[in-house]
């Protein structure tokens, strides 16, 4: 081989050389310093989960086309509460902790991605950026922090589930390109039920004795507000296990529709928050104090505008609260009377159900991002909730414990004389038989029997009197607390709560079925 042919195919040689590295170089990934954190963590610093006073989680619905925020924080007060839900107290610390330790100790497994241009494919992009457009790649966000304002403790972007990977998924932190694979199990919730406590009676419906409903609907016109459609119920039963009756019914031709009766137990024993709205402060202090309600014109504007009206009663020329749609109360036999007023029905989306129409001052920065493609109406999931507004109250209703016990009446001794002239027999001793005996029996011993009857009967009164007035002071202290927990609130009920709640003679009272008898048709027929 001649020198110029070896020195063309070193030539050759060497430029395929440097085109094969230049290919390589530019698919392979040259940055160690990102596989060097592969098997850190994200947040190693964070530790301790009751240093974090404040979580923020934020999301992308895919039903509704809108990112929702949703947080807790500790006030200066030490009570935790919910910012985006008008700051309703949160109910519970084990979720707290629980939700912040399952951020602890989040690690980097193996690097998925470093490039910006991959967010989308693994599910990271960040919810709170404006830029965002394909909001397919839309993660979740959890932000945890010392306090709202303070120091960040941990802020990371949980994306999709890696395939074949169970409990492993794509993580970033919003601040960095790179995108982990890491191991998640998260304990956080973005349900506004699951952070509070939704039982807003706490009512153990063993315990109801009476149900009261009035139902009716109060219209406004442009002659004013017009009531229609009234109608009074009234259920009782003396224990748990009686069956319950319905006041002024046929019994010879109704009976109580005993199916319709246990949804309305049920929903009195198992009432749930659905959402919250603040009542203005001089009322909330005027309910807290129990000195009831106040008709100043901003608490009767706020009340009118979700159905609680005022009107001047013909008898006490006062002013009266009539609610929109009826009124329920329920008496237990903790003496404990629940006062129900339903006000105004409304439909909305979750958020505005949970907590109004009006954006909160957190998320007025986060604007809701919606898709071009569709219009609000017609968005996938943007079905209405349909809702109900409710006034609460409690009252001590002392019959629902049951008459008082009434003191023994000591029997009165007899007249010296009586007791002397039954002692001292005008008969012969021989004389004295027991028809003589029948005939002037012993009064003192007869009055001693009966004051040992007594005794016994006032310690049994004593001791009926004192578990009486232990029911009295139980359910004074009850309703207090009610009271102090309803104070500050309007409430929202969903639509099935309401319909189960406030039923009518119509569904309450069926047609009695009554059962004749074997034998019984055909006596009547040959009796014809």
């Amino acid at each position: 081989m001649n020198e110029t042919v070896r020195t063309s195919i070193f030539v050759a040689g060497a430029a395929l050389s440097l085109l094969a590295a230049q290919f390589v170089g530019s698919n392979v990934l040259k940055s160690p310093q990102e596989y060097s954190q592969v098997g850190s963590e994200f947040y190693p610093d964070f530790t301790n989960a009751d240093a974090a006073k404040f979580l923020q989680v934020v999301n992308y619905n895919n039903e509704t086309a809108t990112v929702r925020i949703f947080g807790v924080e500790q006030g200066a007060d030490g009570v935790w509460r919910i910012p985006s839900r008008n700051g309703y107290p949160v109910d519970g610390k084990d979720r707290l902790a629980k939700s912040a330790t399952s951020i602890i100790g989040i690690k980097r497994e193996g690097l998925a991605g470093q490039r910006k241009n991959q967010h989308v494919e693994f599910g990271v992009l960040d919810p709170l950026a404006e830029s965002v457009t394909d909001f397919k790649g839309v993660g979740n966000r959890l932000i945890l922090k010392e306090s709202k304002d303070g120091t960040t403790l941990a802020d990371l972007i949980i994306g999709k589930e890696v395939k074949g990977a169970n409990g492993m998924f794509y993580v970033r932190k919003p601040t960095e390109e790179q995108t982990y694979r890491a191991k998640v199990s998260l304990e956080v919730s973005t349900k506004f039920a699951d952070w509070i406590e939704p039982d807003l009676l706490k009512l153990d419906g063993t315990k109801l004795r009476t149900v009261i409903i009035e139902k009716h609907s109060i219209e406004r016109t442009p002659q004013g507000a017009r009531m229609s459609g009234k109608e009074t119920n009234a259920l009782t039963r003396a224990t748990a296990s009686d069956k319950w009756a319905l006041e002024g019914s046929n019994e010879a031709t109704e009976e109580v529709n005993e199916d319709e009766v246990r949804k309305l137990v049920q929903a009195l024993d198992d009432l749930k928050i659905v959402g919250v709205r603040p009542k203005n402060d001089k009322l909330k202090k005027r309910l807290q104090d129990d000195q009831g309600l106040a008709l100043d014109e901003r608490t009767r504007n706020e009340m009118e505008d979700i159905g609680f009206f005022f009107f001047r009663h013909p008898e006490r020329k006062v002013m009266t609260m009539v609610s929109q749609e009826g009124d329920l109360v329920a008496i237990t036999d903790q003496g404990v009377a629940y006062e129900l007023h339903f006000g105004a029905v409304f439909s909305g989306s979750e958020d505005e159900v949970e907590a109004g129409f009006i954006k909160q001052p957190d998320e007025a920065a986060a604007v809701e991002k919606t898709t071009d493609e569709k219009a609000d109406d017609e968005k996938p999931g943007s079905k209405k909730i349909k809702s109900r507004y409710l006034f609460a109250q409690a009252q001590f209703s002392p019959e629902g414990i049951g008459p008082k016990p009434e003191a023994p009446v000591k029997p009165e001794a007899p007249p010296e004389e009586a007791v002397n002239d039954a002692a001292n027999l005008d008969t012969p001793a021989d004389a004295v038989t027991a028809e003589n005996v029948a005939e002037k029996p012993d009064l003192k011993q007869a009055y001693e029997a009966a004051l040992s009857a007594y005794d016994s009967a006032v310690k049994k009164y004593e001791s009926d009197l004192a578990a009486y007035d232990d029911k009295v002071k139980a359910g004074e202290k009850l309703v207090k607390d009610l009271n102090r927990r309803f104070a500050d609130w309007y409430y929202v009920i969903s639509g099935d709560s309401f319909e189960n709640l406030r039923q009518g003679r119509k569904t309450l009272v069926k047609e009695k079925v009554v059962t004749e008898k074997p034998g019984e048709a055909k006596a009547a027929d040959e009796a014809k």
